[in-house]
């Protein structure tokens, strides 16, 4: 009888243990969940298909998830700006690589509660949506962006293009900058996704 209560006991705790790593692993993915979290995932340059404008222009997707906090952030009123970052370098052997171009494509994020839809603002236009993935999902493709003028490159010159999508902290109330400063769940930031790009003549014709 001694033997059966002590192996009882046993797995009595063994069960316990069992049930306290798997409650840890539930609530270590949960938190997980709430971070927010981007990347860029596609990138093209091509030639402007308005005649008007002799530039190339920028196509890209992201991922956006957005945590728990920005999400709450939104819904009770806050609007949230972003932005997608696009630089084009020139390596120069004899000093720094030159920026030849730097440019920022805003979008902003925000919510009615009177209407209870959701509002994205871009340079091109304005999109309502009643739920708040539609709104993110409307936010993850950038078309046509005139990001190089024609005049500012060189065919046949090799260069370095990079983009990022990324949270503007700066253009938050003072009172969220400093909660952001000590928060990870305001780090919205993609790391710059770069690649080369050499513009050739015949892309043009």
């Amino acid at each position: 009888m001694k033997f059966s209560q002590a192996h009882s006991s046993s797995w009595t705790r063994a069960l316990h243990g069992l049930l306290g790593l798997l409650l840890m692993c539930v609530l270590t993915v949960g938190l997980a969940q709430l971070d927010s979290s981007t990347r860029v995932t596609a990138v093209k340059l091509e030639p402007s298909k308005a005649p008007a404008s002799a530039a190339w222009n920028l196509a890209a997707e992201f991922e956006i998830e957005l945590g728990y906090k920005l999400r709450e952030a939104v819904d009770r009123g806050l609007p949230l700006q972003f932005t997608v970052d696009f630089q084009l370098m020139r390596s120069r052997w004899y000093w720094v690589d030159e920026e030849v171009v730097s440019t920022t494509y805003p979008l902003n994020l925000s919510y009615n509660a009177l209407t209870r839809t959701y509002r994205v603002v871009t340079p091109n236009n304005t999109y309502n949506t009643p739920t708040l993935e539609d709104a993110m999902q409307h936010m993850t493709k950038v078309r046509d962006w005139a990001v190089i003028p024609r005049d500012r490159i060189e065919i046949g010159q090799p260069y370095t293009a990079q983009v990022r999508f990324r949270l503007l902290l700066t253009e938050l109330p003072k009172p969220f900058q400093i909660s952001a400063l000590v928060n990870s769940e305001w780090d919205l930031s993609s790391e710059w996704l770069t690649f080369e790009f050499t513009p050739k003549r015949e892309a043009w014709k």
